[in-house]
């Protein structure tokens, strides 16, 4: 298969499987990972995601862990819906069919509804981490791009490109969420690894953005303790700092003892209430079921 560079398809083209024979309909791109460009798509009054890849070979690897993946009984069951390749003058391109995800990516969700939601949501981004790491897998290229949340707090990782089985090398990467780029360890898959990129997620996102995740900061100068330094010095990150400081070294001894740790400061920190206007007498019962609802979803992750 010949990719020359990452195709872009216009909204009411239709694309036909080559093997497969099934035809999908582009509405919109949806977003562009290292390995290939994401559209949504219909069929038959169904919306999908499509995901064609600038790499055969990235590619395949990839359909071969989703494939193993949907076959598993757990969040992941049926993602994969189809592979094929279309043909266009440039000849023949790879693709597959998966499910669409709805959400906004994080930073968006948490500027809409409040930072007080994170807490919730980390919560989740953990339990699909651990459900992955069970399975024998890392994420890898865990980033807040690359999480969509929606309703109240839902969580779905998107861009498998760097899901790698646990022992192997990790396949793809993000600077600035790599331990290795931090001096802080290898690049080998391991449950530590994702835990890592977890916690800079954090602190990305618990405070302002800090002046260390610069592209341009020293080689020499990128290690633990500069993360941590500014962490503690800001205090919207105080009940993050001890879960943070073992995420970054290292410490936790597995993903579910990550997920009971952040389960405890996700229940020290509630949902926070919004600003009731004047002549908006509903917004302090509405608040009131929020607290309810976020409550009894702890309680069931409890």
């Amino acid at each position: 298969m010949n990719i020359s560079s990452k195709p872009t398809l216009p909204p009411g083209k239709h694309i036909a499987g080559k093997w497969n024979g099934k035809s999908y309909k582009i509405e919109h791109a949806l977003g562009e990972g290292a390995n290939g460009k994401v559209y949504l798509v219909s069929r038959n009054n169904a919306v999908y995601a499509m995901k064609i890849g600038s790499d055969p070979l990235d590619l395949q690897s990839e359909v071969n862990i989703l494939t193993v993946l949907s076959g598993m009984e757990g969040s992941f069951r049926h993602f994969l819906m189809d592979v094929d390749d279309f043909c266009d003058e440039a000849g023949d391109k790879p693709f597959y069919i998966m499910k669409y995800v709805e959400g906004v990516q994080l930073q968006a969700y948490l500027a809409a509804k409040g930072k007080g939601w994170f807490p919730l949501v980390g919560l989740r981004i953990l339990d699909r981490l651990r459900e992955l790491h069970s399975k024998g897998y890392v994420f890898g290229d865990l980033k807040k791009e690359n999480v969509l949340v929606s309703g109240y707090g839902q969580v779905e990782l998107v861009d498998f490109g760097g899901v790698t089985s646990i022992g192997k090398a990790v396949k793809q990467f993000t600077e600035l969420y790599d331990r290795g780029y931090w001096n802080a360890g290898d690049r080998t898959a391991d449950g530590g690894y994702d835990l890592f990129s977890f916690a800079i997620l954090c602190i990305h996102l618990c405070a302002a953005p800090k002046p260390s995740f610069s592209k341009a900061i020293l080689p020499q100068n990128r290690n633990l303790e500069v993360l941590l330094a500014e962490v503690r010095q800001d205090p919207l990150c105080a009940d993050y700092v001890p879960f943070l400081s073992k995420a970054l070294h290292g410490k936790f001894a597995s993903t579910d003892e990550a997920y009971d740790s952040w389960r405890e400061i996700a229940v020290k920190r509630p949902v926070a209430q919004p600003a009731v206007k004047h002549g908006a007498p509903w917004l302090p019962v509405g608040f009131a079921a929020s607290l309810l609802l976020f409550g009894a979803t702890l309680w069931y992750y409890w």
